[in-house]
């Protein structure tokens, strides 16, 4: 199946998601040796801990890859920026606003932190099925290329994944490769599906090939990941 472009809305939706799944998978990979999945009180209990600095990681996180995902002129976005004087004491409210570019867009980021936010208030992650639930279609007139959407997406999970297990604050910082694995296959079916899929498959590169849908998105998605985790290693 091929896919040329992809809606800028579902691409939202799926950043926001991954960077929440991402988000916390670092803080229990930093706090735990052993665990993939908590108790209700334990996912809770994270929240709360991270609840003042919550939003400010997440727009820091998205800024940038939301300036590239709706702007074309990087200079034009950075004289803008200088115009209107923002500095390090901007708000993160009005960092989203610019960056989402549009209202529509910023009141769909916003009602999707919300959602993630409620999911963890009941103990749990946004889980596929809940996201799939209500999320924009994949086609619409306002569209991406699927490579930048990819991009978007992987870019977003690598420095949450990151933005997590540093902020934990505790005694490693190690990366495990497997969690990125699992949320790269969670990012992709979130970008590209029209529902859940199953991924039972042992070949790991077979996983992969099934939730980037096709050889191209596959090839990207393997280039963005590794140039993603060279970066922030």
């Amino acid at each position: 199946m091929r896919i040329t472009d992809i809606n800028r809305s579902r691409v939202a939706t799926a950043m926001v998601r991954g960077y929440f799944h991402s988000f916390f998978s670092g803080q229990i990979d930093a706090l735990s040796s052993d665990k993939k999945k908590l108790e209700p009180r334990e996912y809770k209990q994270l929240l709360v801990n991270n609840f003042d600095n919550l939003s400010s990681q997440f727009v820091s996180v998205l800024f940038p890859v939301l300036i590239r995902l709706n702007y074309d002129d990087f200079d034009k976005v950075t004289t803008d920026m200088k115009r209107r004087h923002f500095s390090s004491s901007t708000s993160s409210k009005l960092l989203l606003r610019y960056a989402c570019g549009s209202k529509e867009l910023y009141d769909l980021v916003t009602a999707e932190y919300q959602k993630n936010v409620f999911a963890l208030m009941e103990g749990h992650l946004l889980t596929k099925e809940e996201f799939f639930a209500s999320c924009p279609s994949l086609q619409a007139d306002d569209t991406v290329p699927v490579s930048l959407a990819i991009r978007s997406v992987v870019r977003v999970q690598m420095q949450a994944y990151v933005t997590g297990v540093t902020s934990a604050q505790a005694s490693t910082n190690d990366l495990r490769q497997a969690t990125i694995y699992r949320l790269m296959l969670s990012g992709m079916e979130s970008l590209l599906h029209d529902s859940p899929i199953l991924l039972e498959e042992e070949n790991l590169e077979m996983m992969f090939r099934k939730s980037s849908l096709n050889s191209e998105n596959f090839e990207r998605l393997m280039d963005e990941m590794t140039m993603a985790y060279t970066e922030l290693v």
